[in-house]
């Protein structure tokens, strides 16, 4: 499947996920008071099936973030996933971030980690960075990243490991698991 084909695949779902999930409110009840509160909450800057927390546990406030889903794509179900992508933002009080030199390790239990540079293409050592398919070099507060990569092939029921290891930053690492039953897009 090509390059332009998944993308316009992506943006298709991500849409149609939006369309289906806005939440216009909810309510709480305190623990031991049987008071309720109204809990106004805004939808995900992803939309998606299953939240991933923006913030993985142990990590720095002033570095990274995942915001949304990690996303394995894979162009054969029945090989595994191939491309892993996901995004990457920073809270608003943060320093900017030089993104040239960021570096990323993915690791299986079964596989050794490769180390992953920037590129200006997907390949199994290269990722790349974009933000509305513009290649950048550098992430600003309040501003979102995608980062792609292909993998080799990873099958269902596998763990996966990410590190993203920005210069001079806190290493975000990211643990998920890739679904028993692989479709073309999978939240892992």
């Amino acid at each position: 499947m090509s390059r332009l084909l998944l993308s316009i695949k992506a943006i298709c779902i991500s849409l149609v996920l939006v369309s289906f999930f806005v939440i216009p409110g909810c309510t709480m009840t305190s623990p031991g008071s049987g008071e309720t509160k109204t809990v106004t909450s805004l939808p995900p800057a992803t939309a998606s099936p299953e939240p991933a927390p923006a913030v993985q546990s142990g990590q720095s406030s002033g570095s990274v973030q995942l915001v949304g889903n990690v996303y394995g794509l894979s162009s054969d179900p029945l090989r595994g996933i191939d491309t892993i992508t996901f995004s990457l933002g920073l809270p608003a009080h943060a320093s900017a971030v030089d993104l040239t030199r960021m570096e990323i390790v993915f690791s299986t239990r079964e596989s050794a980690p490769v180390t992953l540079t920037r590129g200006t293409r997907e390949s199994t050592s290269i990722f790349t960075i974009t933000t509305g398919g513009n290649a950048v070099t550098a992430l600003q507060p309040g501003e979102e990243v995608d980062i792609s990569f292909r993998v080799k092939a990873v099958s269902g029921g596998t763990g996966v490991n990410i590190e993203v290891r920005p210069p001079g930053g806190a290493v975000l690492s990211i643990s998920r698991k890739v679904p028993a039953v692989i479709s073309s897009m999978n939240v892992l």
